[in-house]
Order: C-alpha cells, then structure tokens, then sequence
C-alpha cells in the first residue's frame, strides 16, 4: 500500500472514525476507488471530492506526509483525544487472523476514554447474563490474541466465538474436564455448559458496559 493510501485511511480513521468503505461513501467516491489509488495519487476529481468533505485535510500532508494531518478545530469533538470503537453485531464477531469487525456492518462508533483500551463494543442480546448485563446493553471488549486463549481470567466474562454455536457473551470458569472450559449465565434459570477449547475461534475480554434503560 502506498503512503497516499496510507495517510488517507488514517485520517479517515482518526478523524471521521470511518474504514475504507463508508469514507467512499461519505466522499460520493465509488467503491475501491482508494483501493485502487496509485503512488501518485488519484485523479484531480477525486481529491476535489474529499476535499469539499474534508475542508480541515491538510492535502499537503496527505500527498507528503508533511505537517499536520488536520486543522483539530474541524475536527468533530467526539472524535478528539480518544479511541473510536466500533458497535458490531455478534455475527460480525471475527475469527483469528482476521479483521475484528466488516466494515459495512458497523452500526456506530464510540468514543469512550474509560474504554480506550478495548477494540470494538458489541450489544447484549436475550436476558442470560441478567442482571449483571441485560439485552441492549453495549460491552466493551478487548480481543484477545488466539495464542493466549488458553490464559483465561476466571470468573470474568468473555465474548466467545465457537464453531458448533456461534458468538456469545459468559462468565468462564474452570471446568472439570482437561481441556475445556466452562460457560456461566449469571441467569441462573441457564444451566452451566462446558465447550471444548478447540471449538473456540476467537476470544474477547468484556471490559465493561453501558447500559440503557
């Protein structure tokens, strides 16, 4: 990827919280056009585009790196001196090696400086985890690498994604056979279940929530 690219999808990132897609999109560019930008940059048309958008995108920066990226008095306050974190659906929860959520899923971004070390928010589905989360309520989780998933924090809930069942949001716990883990609602009308660590495709520390009434 070459550094225009590179400091347009930045930019896009930090100051509009958007990936490739949406930014074309926000822009009234086609889709793959950044894609398909050359070491030179794109046509004179595209960069008018962005930067009727984009009237704080300093274009000399975004052509050679030089100076600041952007004037911060146009940048969106909710998009200053934090991390953007992105709401997910659980089906966008993402395995190893690949990118924690699609970017066309993306229902909304946060920023939340009490959750700057967590990588997306995913919402409470159903009531298993009342009442410490109900349904509705949005976690804040970090994703942990797939080499340390058998490190887990007991008593801790996670966003577990396995093959047999999908995504879903447990208390873990050590479970009485070697090599599995045992899954916990804190609604205790669900019964304990063990899942074997080889179902597992991917793991998410929860954070913390927000929650809404």
């Amino acid at each position: 990827m070459n550094d225009f690219k590179e400091r347009l999808e930045k930019y896009a990132k930090m100051v509009h919280g958007m990936g490739q897609t949406r930014f074309e999109d926000y822009c009234g560019i086609a889709h793959g056009t950044i894609s398909a930008i050359k070491s030179n940059g794109p046509s004179a048309s595209v960069v008018t585009r962005i930067a009727v958008k984009c009237p704080d995108l300093n274009l000399n920066w975004l052509f050679s790196g030089e100076g600041e990226m952007s004037n911060e008095s146009f940048i969106p306050a909710k998009y200053r001196g934090g991390k953007n974190l992105p709401l997910i659906p659980f089906e966008a929860v993402a395995g190893p090696g690949d990118p924690v959520y699609e970017d066309e899923r993306i229902e909304d971004y946060y920023t939340v400086s009490e959750f700057k070390d967590s990588d997306f928010l995913i919402r409470v589905k159903g009531d298993s985890m009342t009442p410490r989360y109900t349904g509705g309520d949005l976690l804040a989780c970090k994703k942990i690498p797939i080499t340390e998933v058998y490190f887990f924090q007991y008593g801790r809930c996670y966003v577990i994604l396995t093959r047999s069942q999908g995504a879903m949001v447990k208390r873990i716990q050590p479970s009485e056979k070697e090599g599995w883990i045992k899954c916990v609602s804190d609604n205790t009308k669900y019964a304990p279940f063990d899942v074997p660590m080889e179902d597992i495709v991917s793991v998410a520390l929860v954070n913390g929530s927000i929650s809404l009434e």
